[in-house]
């Protein structure tokens, strides 16, 4: 049995497919150790997953503003230095990097310790700490087409997502039981992702009156420290909620997601096969979403709002819920999309690195 390190914590986009590698590599019996952030979503996301094992890493991001930048250097030593403990301690075989401000301190650790260190993105337009990561280590799993400038192409391998074992597409009306909503009548789920979107939030808000005049059930996840709460009439359920631990259910359900664009969202839509509108959040960064949604629109799986253009979002809502045609036609894309995501050649060669002592051939 080998010991695999993962680094993945910070956001949902990048803690997701780590536990979604860890639960694969724990079923082919090896050990598994996640590096994640103190923050309450990783707290969140977390705690379900008795059988993983988790450990607080340090770090922090590099920016915006001056102040961050000029912290972001002592904070990476401290990050650097916590992870070698961490290293001469668990003695992993190799590290995979899921991108992030916790992915970098445990890449330089393990290079410094001659460990193998595998790196993962997930988005369309690589962040700094992969473009980073991606000079030194052993290979680069990226989306299909996406290539680092001034990398060896050899280290370079399209890969898809890793999605949690417990995403999977149910019927409507067991969805919709498990997350206690009535089964008839059109339902939205509305996500900002791990983080939450107050925009997405406040358009909710703005619109009760509109969905209780059309009997429609909305599920408006609002992220750490956000609103809670239910608003029910006759034939409308409204609830907001910080957090759902059956994400499975929630797109399952929805005949239509409002939703942000981060490369973990788009996977767990096509995985459930549900149709969204994407609300790319415009200070990602390198603007990813925007990268990942219009690919999104080109697979045909979904539509794009700019954030700024919010206005019309309503109509555009209702016109799509009434379009039963076009509604399958994204479905079908999204299946075709899912099928697609071959995230299992990043296992692939970590088992080999576990078999070969660390040089995968």
């Amino acid at each position: 049995m080998s010991k695999i390190l993962l680094a993945c914590g910070g956001t949902g986009g990048h803690l997701a497919p780590g536990i979604a590698l860890a639960e694969s590599l724990q079923g082919q019996n090896h050990e598994t150790l996640l590096i994640v952030s103190s923050k309450i979503v990783d707290q969140q996301m977390t705690a379900k997953y008795s059988g993983l094992q988790f450990v607080a890493g340090r770090g922090r991001g590099f920016g915006p503003g001056l102040i961050n930048k000029i912290l972001f250097f002592p904070s990476l030593l401290g990050a650097i230095f916590s992870s070698l403990n961490l290293v001469r301690q668990f003695r992993p075989s190799v590290l995979i990097c899921f991108g992030g401000f916790m992915s970098l301190g445990p890449a330089i650790a393990c290079k410094l310790c001659g460990i193998p260190v595998l790196v993962h993105e997930a988005n369309r337009r690589p962040g700094k700490a992969v473009r980073l990561i991606a000079r030194f280590a052993q290979s680069i799993h990226l989306p299909q087409g996406v290539r680092i400038k001034n990398i060896s192409t050899e280290r370079q391998h399209d890969s898809g997502f890793p999605v949690r074992k417990e995403i999977v597409l149910h019927s409507r009306e067991s969805a919709r039981q498990n997350l206690n909503f009535p089964i008839t009548g059109r339902f939205i789920l509305v996500t900002g992702g791990s983080q939450g979107a107050q925009v997405l939030t406040r358009w909710v808000e703005n619109n009760q009156e509109t969905f209780k005049q059309n009997n429609i059930h909305v599920l408006c996840l609002t992220g750490a420290g956000g609103r809670e709460g239910e608003v029910v009439h006759a034939s409308s359920v409204i609830r907001y909620s910080t957090f759902c631990s059956q994400m499975g259910s929630a797109y399952s359900a929805a005949d239509l997601a409002i939703t942000r664009a981060g490369a973990g969202t788009l996977a767990e839509l096509a995985k459930c096969h549900t149709p969204a509108i994407l609300i790319p959040y415009p200070l990602a960064a390198d603007d990813h979403q925007t990268a990942n949604a219009l690919f999104a629109v080109d697979a045909g799986m979904a539509l794009r709002v700019s954030e700024k253009d919010m206005a019309g979002l309503t109509q555009q809502v209702f016109d799509l819920l009434n379009q039963p045609v076009k509604l399958q036609t994204m479905r079908e894309a999204l299946t075709r999309v899912d099928a697609a995501n071959h995230w299992d050649e990043i296992l692939k060669e970590v088992l080999v690195l576990t078999q070969s002592g660390g040089s995968a051939k």
